[in-house]
């Protein structure tokens, strides 16, 4: 603990702020408007369903929501994979493309590699 005047307002600030931080919050969610946005955001009140209503509509419209995404499902799975096999074929062509363009192409020391191409072909 910090002695002289230095600590004795140290120590009051901190109790202020003890004393502050609850009691500020006490208020603020203490307000009936206050509650309900939290009630409402975080859903803590959910009331089950209605029992006079149909179940077996909720429950075929749970199916056919499910068959839709499976339907959805499988047709991005094609489109990946469609997607895959021409990236595939495009890599093929592009790397027999640089290939020809690296073989064109001349460096800074490209007289060496003919010199060693010539040497290794005599």
């Amino acid at each position: 603990m910090v002695h002289g005047r230095k600590g004795m307002r140290l120590e009051a600030w901190k109790f202020a702020i003890y004393l502050f931080v609850p009691i500020s919050a006490s208020i603020t969610f203490n307000d009936p408007r206050m509650q309900r946005i939290c009630a409402d955001y975080f859903q803590f009140l959910k009331y089950p369903a209605n029992p006079n209503t149909d179940l077996k509509e909720q429950f075929e419209e749970l199916q056919r929501k499910r068959i839709m995404e499976k339907e959805q499902r499988q047709q991005y799975a094609d489109q990946v994979r469609e997607l895959q096999e021409r990236a595939k074929a495009s890599r093929g062509e592009e790397s027999l493309h640089e290939n020809e363009v690296q073989l064109r192409k001349k460096s800074w020391f490209s007289w060496i590699n003919r010199l060693t191409n010539r040497s290794s072909t005599t």
